[in-house]
């Protein structure tokens, strides 16, 4: 069956992005839970993204995500970039393949593919407030890292349910922790807080609440704010278009066929 949604978000697709260490192991219920408001076979998306520097001026990017989910839990991901003109046919290909995902991308100026190594993945991806990790973990590409619960807590007066999570050391992740609140009455992701070493709050990204709507059996969130607290920057990411169980053939998601590769709409 194939469901259209325009401008909405991919649902909680951010949802099981965090979950990995602290307290305890996670609640099964409230695991499934989350889960319910994930995409189940595939998505397709276009989203666009401004980010705000220190004065003001606007940067805008665009692109149409591609992801599909496999029978043993992983994901790939293939984003074709629109905005800005120089960087337009663009691609970036992400194979979750645990315990370290590959990266691949396809530049038409360089007319070659290209691997992105752990050394760059906290890097900003094009000037925006997202990293190519932070990427990652917005389409729950992390199932490495083991969900663990912490204590539950309060958020703008309603009660969450915390989950916490280390990245090691060896996955070239800045991150020393990465902290995501769920509301707990609809299991919809609400903020994700991003602390550096020594427990400082780095980046924080937040859901616009009032974006949320009811999709057939799912709530989905439209706006997500990337504060990056140490640059005073902010990156605003808002799904325009979302298709669900759209049929995508796995060649698309082969490295070796990257530089081909033109979208399928």
């Amino acid at each position: 069956m194939r469901q259209t949604i325009r401008t909405s978000s991919i649902l909680s697709i951010v949802g099981l992005m965090c979950l990995a260490t602290t307290a305890r192991a996670i609640d099964p219920q409230v695991e499934a839970c989350i889960r319910q408001n994930e995409p189940k076979t595939t998505a397709v998306q276009k989203i666009e993204m401004r980010s705000t520097d220190r004065v003001g001026y606007e940067k805008v990017l665009a692109a149409d995500i591609y992801l599909k989910r496999y029978p043993d839990q992983t994901s790939r991901l293939i984003a074709y970039f629109n905005e800005p003109d120089d960087i337009l046919g663009t691609r970036l290909l992400v194979i979750e393949k645990p315990p370290a995902n590959e990266m691949y991308m396809y530049m038409p100026s360089l007319f070659k593919i290209r691997r992105i190594t752990t050394k760059r993945i906290s890097s900003s991806m094009y000037g925006s407030d997202f990293s190519y990790e932070d990427i990652e973990r917005f389409y729950s590409m992390l199932s490495s890292e083991k969900p663990v619960q912490a204590p539950d807590g309060m958020l703008d007066g309603k009660p969450v349910y915390v989950l916490e999570s280390r990245p090691e050391k060896e996955s070239g992740s800045k991150y020393e922790t990465v902290v995501a609140h769920f509301d707990q009455q609809d299991c919809i992701l609400r903020r994700v807080d991003f602390f550096e070493s020594g427990g400082k709050l780095r980046k924080q990204l937040v859901v616009d609440a009032g974006s949320i709507k009811p999709v057939g059996s799912i709530k989905a969130p439209r706006e997500f704010v990337m504060t990056d607290l140490r640059n005073g920057t902010e990156t605003r990411l808002s799904i325009r278009q979302l298709e669900l169980d759209v049929p995508l053939d796995d060649e698309i998601f082969d490295h070796e066929r990257l530089k081909e590769f033109r979208g399928i709409r």
